[in-house]
């Protein structure tokens, strides 16, 4: 499973944060593979990091990595950054930690992730991104 994450950067650095604990979590060992890169975005700069990119070995790897993004959620100032993932053109905000929006952010993932098919043909095809919280 392919997934995107889009760091809502009210302070310069979150995602870069984000991609290092990432990357340090013993949970995801053996499961993720993450790596990190600059936004596609026109008459942007470049050189910043916009984007973590996480393909996950497994569905059920899936609430590793959001039990991991929560906790590291939980970690930075109040109030922490919304984050968006992105899975096959399904797209959420993770801006909460309620246990019942995490159930059912874990599930339209899944979703997701096990019909790929089911993707957008372009970009202007995209769904509205669900804010959950």
């Amino acid at each position: 499973m392919e997934l995107t994450l889009r760091v809502d950067e009210v302070v310069g650095g979150e995602s870069e944060a984000l991609f290092r604990w990432l990357h340090q979590e013993e949970e995801l060992r053996g499961q993720a593979r993450v790596t990190a890169r600059a936004a596609d975005i026109p008459g942007a700069m470049g050189g910043t990091l916009d984007v973590v990119d996480v393909v996950l070995s497994n569905v059920i790897a899936l609430t590793s990595l959001l039990a991991t993004l929560l906790a590291w959620r939980s970690s930075r100032p109040s109030p922490a950054p919304a984050v968006q993932l992105e899975v096959n053109g399904v797209s959420v905000v993770v801006n909460t930690d309620d246990p019942e929006i995490v159930r059912s952010l874990i599930e339209t993932l899944q979703n997701a992730g096990s019909h790929p098919d089911t993707a957008p043909d372009g970009p202007d095809s995209a769904p509205p991104c669900p804010s959950l919280s």
